[in-house]
């Protein structure tokens, strides 16, 4: 009879041990992930600041402009924005390193303590920083897409605006590449749920 409870005993703890490991190791791998995706996140507060500058070449080439005299006052417009940004960036450089270095140091104690909860407030208090640059860049958009609009063509006017924007999300900092993987399959999914759907309808 001993034997036998032994057995089931010895059964039971390899069995409870294996599962708290099992947690372990699925914590640990969690923590790892959430590091990694705070490491490889690049700090870039002209970024976060909406900062750009645009190349008159690829613009005039992308609005498909032919004519000479319409060249010319989108590449004044490109050179007159450009100027005004690279001003904006020399004199707010103090502001730009303050945010980088808060910003780093806050993702250093959330790394060490590993505790995220803060970097939501860390990226508010940044945001805040960064908000008088921030209406002198919008200032400038809106004055080069004013010019835009009074001198190009309906069509190239809303192709700029296409343009603008894809420019624009390019500032975005980039999921890491696990995170980015997981959303497309996740959309692949809806999509093909939709497809079922649809094809249930008929």
């Amino acid at each position: 009879m001993k034997p036998i409870i032994n057995y089931i005993l010895f059964t039971f703890l390899l069995t409870f041990t294996s599962v708290l490991f099992s947690q372990q190791r699925g914590n640990h791998s969690q923590q790892n992930s959430q590091n990694n995706q705070m490491s490889q996140k690049a700090i870039n507060p002209e970024n976060m600041a909406r900062i750009i500058m645009y190349d008159y070449d690829e613009v005039i080439k992308k609005l498909k402009v032919k004519k000479v005299p319409k060249k010319s006052v989108v590449i004044s417009a490109i050179l007159k924005h450009n100027n005004k940004i690279n001003e904006i960036k020399t004199f707010n450089y103090e502001t730009f390193d303050d945010v980088k270095s808060f910003l780093t140091k806050k993702r250093n104690e959330a790394l060490l303590n590993r505790d995220f909860s803060t970097m939501r407030e860390s990226q508010m208090t940044a945001n805040e920083m960064l908000a008088p640059i921030k209406a002198k860049v919008m200032r400038q958009k809106t004055m080069l897409n004013t010019t835009f609009e009074n001198e190009l063509t309906e069509k190239q006017y809303k192709t700029w605006l296409k343009y603008q924007q894809s420019e624009l999300k390019k500032l975005n900092p980039k999921a890491p590449q696990s995170q980015q993987q997981k959303s497309s399959q996740g959309s692949k999914k809806g999509s093909g749920q939709k497809r079922g759907m649809g094809r249930k309808g008929y």
